[in-house]
């Protein structure tokens, strides 16, 4: 599973809108709308936040995308 589908899934289980997840980390809209389609990808200081929010390792987040393994 790529990252934006893992991101998005985490997302609808906490029951947060896009919106929602924005305001919490402090990102526009667009960015989390970037992230879920795999557009562009978190910082490593959001990906920290989002897995502390997530309660899930950042191994667990990126673990099934290579192409973000790369980078």
């Amino acid at each position: 599973m790529e990252l934006g589908e893992q991101l998005q899934r985490l997302r609808e289980e906490k029951n947060l809108s896009r919106e929602e997840l924005a305001q919490v980390m402090n990102v526009s809209r667009q960015a989390v709308y970037k992230w879920e389609n795999n557009k562009g990808y978190p910082d490593i200081e959001n990906l920290i936040k989002l897995s502390d929010l997530y309660n899930v390792t950042i191994d667990e987040l990126i673990e099934g995308d290579r192409s973000f393994q790369k980078k």
